[in-house]
């Protein structure tokens, strides 16, 4: 384990569901990185998949609805963070609105397959999220990206802008 990044290291305890190891690399890289504040500018517009929690874990019926729709506002505020930078966000969240108006309901594993499949089209990812265990999904959407080789963000003020050519 000594010879593997940090964000290796995370990645092994997220997918060994080892959440307080996992939750203590990921303070120690949060820690690293707070204050960053990336002033650089890339001439590659990126698309970004926004990863926080969706599902509210122990909430009773009543609640979840309510629940989802605020993790919902709170994604696309980051999405729309996302393009104040200039680049494209991929935000999974909105398929809340499918879940709650479509004309049928559709399986868990269809949207975390739904979900995976974008994923693995985006560049990046912005992990919002800093509790492991808050999101299953989001947080196996971080593994998936540390392996693939993603670019990881953790804020908003770590992705670059987009200055177009010319």
């Amino acid at each position: 384990m000594k010879n593997r990044s940090s964000l290796e290291k995370l990645s092994f305890y997220i997918k060994e569901g080892d959440l307080a190891n996992g939750q203590n690399t990921l303070d120690k890289i949060l820690k690293q990185r707070k204050g960053l504040n990336n002033e650089e500018s890339i001439e590659q517009q990126l698309t970004v998949y926004v990863a926080g929690p969706y599902t509210p874990y122990n909430a009773d019926k009543h609640d979840a609805a309510r629940i989802a729709h605020a993790n919902t506002v709170a994604a696309i505020d980051f999405g729309v963070d996302v393009v104040d930078k200039g680049h494209l966000p991929y935000i999974p969240h909105l398929s809340h609105f499918m879940h709650l108006h479509g004309k049928k309901g559709l399986s868990y594993e269809y949207y975390t397959t739904a979900d995976m499949v974008w994923l693995d089209k985006c560049d990046a990812i912005l992990f919002y999220n800093h509790k492991l265990g808050d999101s299953k999904g989001a947080d196996k959407e971080l593994a998936f990206s540390i392996d693939n080789d993603k670019l990881i963000f953790f804020s908003v003020n770590e992705i670059p802008k987009y200055k177009r050519k010319g």
